[in-house]
């Protein structure tokens, strides 16, 4: 009669051909066997700020691109606000960064009309992003802080190691991508597209990697 070692190990012998079935027919076994969750319904975010329009005016001139780099208080834009009364000369009010970062994303365009207020570019810390990954509801019960996370950036084709940093996160204080961020104090975690929102830190070196980025990720869950 066969001993207990035995018989285990005839029956994990018998698991390797399974396995290669899986292989062959495109099917990951180890997200079969539940040890990780994916979604593809993932995008890069980070700390977001607004440079906005001080009035109500046209905007004459932009002197940053996407992609600059910029110090706090550095002139983004002009504008020129018509005067009141015949008295009165035009005023060219300055756009101002409201501190240091990088320029991702311009709202305006040369010889656009803006309201005082009207975001006019976005600002981004590239030092120090994350990824806000839409978990599925049957699977986010196994996610938890701490767990391990694959990050492959869909633009640089390129898989970074992270690790689930929070559950839930105020998706109000950061914006939805490169769009502008709420105001601050509020409270509650939106849903990203259908799943719940989980953080995920991730370590990208020296990658050119910005804010709206697409990105996959794998949660190691066990």
């Amino acid at each position: 009669m066969p001993s207990r070692k035995r018989i285990v190990l005839y029956a994990c012998i018998s698991l390797i051909p399974l396995i290669a079935a899986l292989w062959i027919a495109g099917f990951d076994p180890s997200y079969v066997l539940g040890n990780y969750v994916t979604t593809s319904d993932a995008y890069v975010t980070g700390n977001l700020t607004q440079a906005s329009a001080p009035a109500s005016g046209e905007v004459t001139d932009l002197l940053a691109n996407v992609g600059d780099p910029v110090h706090s208080g550095q002139v983004l834009a002009y504008l020129a606000v018509p005067p009141q009364n015949a008295r009165e000369l035009p005023l060219v009010p300055q756009v101002r960064s409201p501190g240091p970062g990088t320029v991702v994303h311009l709202s305006v365009l040369v010889g656009q009309m803006v309201n005082s207020g009207q975001p006019i570019a976005t600002i981004a810390d590239l030092r120090q992003l994350w990824v806000i990954a839409a978990v599925d509801e049957g699977s986010f019960s196994y996610v938890h802080l701490g767990q391990r996370a694959d990050v492959t950036v869909t633009a640089l084709n390129e898989t970074f190691q992270g690790r689930v940093s929070q559950l839930l996160p105020d998706l109000q204080s950061v914006g939805a991508r490169t769009g502008a961020p709420s105001a601050s104090g509020a409270s509650g975690a939106p849903r990203a597209s259908n799943g719940i929102p989980v953080r995920i830190d991730f370590n990208y070196g020296n990658a050119l990697v910005y804010p709206g980025m697409s990105a996959t990720v794998s949660i190691y869950v066990h």
